[in-house]
């Protein structure tokens, strides 16, 4: 089982490309990338990561990115016949996996070679044990296959393999620069002695991951448990009263909000007066927030007027300044954008996909809308304009692109600050509702 220098230089050039083109897309594609519990990964030795699936070819771009070891994925064999896809699954040293529902099965025998080969070397694999992407908000029954590829791995002769459970969370999975969080959990040991033949070891280990990847993931019943949760960790955990908005960091309340989701049902079970009456009002707030286009820390902000008065003296001249390259960049980008956002319309019934499908097309689009703009350029300007148009179109792009979401944030915000100065009265009902919720919540914890 031992690699050669070549092929092992081989392997770990091929990796540092993967995880650079990972995190370059990642660096694109979402606002910002929260990290909790890397600590808890094994620096050295086999290790299994298993993590939730719900964001399709996302989620292991995710992985690749940001765990502190390449990983090989365990991937359905059918994407190698995606002719998009296949070069990124050469890129990673994808596993192939061959699923009941798609025909023959036989070749997970060396589907389970590969990885027992790979964690005899002390190497990482990773896969998703519920076995689909899906658009549940709640973790799906989990296949065996994670517990046995562990067992298997020790039974042929690996050291002890930890599996580690990661877990996650996207802020709104289907859109472009939102936000997402990463979190790593205990590692999980496999008994020396269970043996992959063995159902009931196989049974327990599974069950076992399962209950580690729900210490990482939110799982409720439904997405309206899950947004009334979402919003019940906002307010009980939010300062009641703060100089200007801001948006805490989506680490801050996961472990609220991973408490509140667990602790629904038992509440409604147990006060479903309190918990109604908590809903109703719950419902009547999202109302108001979404007739006057306000964010819960809009409600609770003080609006100094100096502080007001110096975030729109830092903006504005900013947003003035950058205009006209923002403008350039629209002008050379505004194409691939909107035919990204074309193409992700043909899938948006589907939840898990859409952000899949804009990834895949812009790595594909973008570059081939420079690649002609600087065909042009150069037959305009010779080779120079044609070099010089290769390099104003992304880097022009990517400040389009950050002029924007300021430009954006400004207007919201401003909105916001007019909206409740512009109608005092109901401002004071949004602030009184969310004063009653905020003392429900505490009688509930309390009790």
């Amino acid at each position: 089982m031992e690699r050669s220098a070549d092929a092992s230089g081989t392997t770990r050039r091929l990796d540092r490309c993967a995880r650079a083109l990972a995190r370059l897309l990642l660096a694109i594609f979402y606002r910002s990338a929260e990290i909790q519990g890397l600590e808890r990964v094994p620096a050295r030795g086999p290790v299994l990561f298993v993590a939730n699936h719900g964001n399709a070819l996302i989620d292991p771009m995710v992985l690749v990115a940001l765990l502190p070891r390449v990983p090989r994925f365990l991937a359905k064999h059918t994407l190698w016949s995606n002719l998009a896809v296949r070069p990124l699954l050469q890129l990673a040293g994808a596993i192939p996996v061959y699923r009941a529902q798609e025909g023959d099965t036989s070749r997970n025998q060396e589907t389970f070679a590969s990885c027992f080969e790979e964690l005899a070397r002390g190497g990482a694999v990773a896969l998703f044990p519920e076995g689909i992407s899906h658009d549940r908000p709640d973790l799906q029954p989990l296949r065996t296959g994670a517990a046995r590829i562990a067992l298997g791995a020790r039974a042929s002769g690996a050291a002890p393999v930890a599996i580690v459970p990661i877990g996650l969370t996207f802020e709104s999975k289907r859109t472009f620069r939102s936000r997402l969080l990463l979190c790593a959990g205990d590692p999980i040991a496999a008994a020396d002695d269970a043996s992959p033949d063995d159902p009931e070891a196989v049974r327990a280990l599974t069950e076992a991951i399962d209950a580690g990847l729900r210490a990482v993931t939110l799982n409720t019943d439904s997405w309206y448990t899950a947004k009334l949760v979402e919003r019940a960790a906002e307010i009980y955990g939010g300062d009641p009263a703060r100089a200007m908005p801001g948006v805490a960091a989506l680490g801050e309340r996961f472990s609220l909000r991973h408490s509140f989701g667990a602790a629904y049902d038992s509440a409604r079970a147990a006060d479903p007066a309190r918990v109604e009456a908590l809903e109703a009002m719950a419902r009547r707030y999202e109302l108001l927030l979404a007739a006057f286009r306000l964010r819960d820390d809009h409600v609770t902000a003080e609006y100094p007027w100096a502080y007001v008065a110096g975030y729109v003296g830092d903006t504005v001249p900013s947003l003035v300044a950058w205009l006209p390259i923002a403008a350039i960049g629209y002008a050379l980008n505004a194409l691939p954008y909107h035919v990204v956002g074309r193409v992700a319309k043909l899938v948006e019934h589907e939840g898990d996909q859409p952000a899949t499908f804009k990834l895949i097309a812009g790595f594909f689009l973008f570059p081939i809308t420079w690649a002609i703009e600087a065909a042009l350029a150069g037959s305009a300007w010779g080779w120079p304009g044609a070099l010089a148009m290769a390099a104003i179109a992304p880097i022009t792009g990517w400040i389009a692109l950050r002029f924007y979401e300021r430009n954006e944030s400004f207007w919201s915000e401003a909105r916001a600050y007019l909206t409740l100065r512009a109608a005092p009265h109901r401002a004071a009902e949004l602030r009184v509702l969310r004063r009653m919720m905020r003392e429900e919540l505490s009688a509930l914890v309390d009790s």
